[in-house]
């Protein structure tokens, strides 16, 4: 059974203490539950949650609703997120992990990402794998190899530009300070600069920005070692975005590609792709194909 800690001013929340009884047997059985994980993300169904409060099943979707400021409830997945509960708990980086790997078995990164960022305004960065991640790395070996290449170029130290003449926009100030935020970074200022444009130059179809965060909330759970270079692992993780980014534009494109066929046409009137029907599906007369002589 997952341990949690319960606020006890939780009485004297003025949100709490406007619901009605059952809203707040509800919400606490919601905080305290053994169905409850480190994440406060879970699934149960309102049949478990009426056998073990004794409210009905009919009057907890009505508490579920008064609940909305405090708990998401998804109906037809069964999903249930207590939004404070990660923020009250301990912030280690164990407590932070095992979070992670709680939303992992959860169907719907949609709300997962909606969890991550809501506890990014706490400073608490989940470690979370998303999908890129569990992607086989078999089919992008060449351009892995690539990538780790050019990475080996990279440095950790600065150019010939001192930090005063470095500029950053308000969106690189935020990367550069998720980077600065992982211990053991020993990267200088103007490297960070240099990173960047390479990043920019290379990957325009990754959210810089967003990859950064995902890779410093990694970081709690893989510390960079002594021997680390914080660069060549910040552009390896860019490149595999990057590669996952163009192995599904390649398949939408296959799958567009299937439905692609030679246009027929009708003296009806009716067009379509050729499928390979000899019958026009809206006369049912043979028609005549755009291969086929007069």
């Amino acid at each position: 059974m997952p341990e949690r800690r319960f606020d006890t001013g939780y009485w004297n929340d003025p949100d709490v203490m406007e619901m009605p009884m059952r809203a707040k047997l509800l919400y606490l059985y919601l905080w305290t539950n053994r169905h409850c994980n480190q994440a406060g993300f879970y699934e149960i169904a309102l049949k478990t949650i009426s056998f073990e409060t004794e409210l009905t099943v009919e009057e907890i979707p009505e508490l579920l609703t008064i609940l909305k400021k405090k708990v998401t409830w998804v109906p037809d997945q069964n999903l249930i997120w207590v939004k404070n509960f990660l923020h009250r708990q301990s912030k280690s980086p164990q407590f932070l992990a095992a979070a992670a790997k709680c939303l992992q078995s959860i169907n719907n990164n949609g709300l997962v990402k909606e969890v991550i960022t809501y506890n990014e305004k706490y400073n608490l960065s989940i470690p979370y794998q998303y999908p890129m991640d569990r992607v086989e790395v078999g089919p992008y070996s060449s351009s892995l190899s690539y990538a780790n290449s050019l990475s080996g170029s990279l440095s950790d130290k600065g150019g010939n530009r001192g930090d005063d003449e470095v500029s950053l926009s308000e969106e690189d100030q935020k990367i550069v300070s998720a980077w600065q935020g992982v211990k053991g970074v020993a990267m200088e200022l103007p490297a960070m600069v240099e990173l960047l444009a390479t990043l920019r130059k290379h990957f325009p179809d990754v959210d810089i920005l967003d990859e950064s965060r995902k890779w410093a909330a990694r970081k709690i759970s893989d510390p960079l070692k002594p021997t680390s270079r914080a660069s060549g692992q910040i552009y390896n993780f860019m490149a595999k975005r990057h590669i996952w980014n163009q192995e599904q534009a390649g398949r939408g494109k296959q799958k567009r590609g299937k439905s692609e066929f030679p246009e027929v046409s009708c003296k009806c009137g009716y067009s379509g792709p050729d499928v390979g029907h000899k019958i026009c599906p809206i006369c049912k007369q043979p028609y005549q194909r755009e291969n086929e002589a007069e």
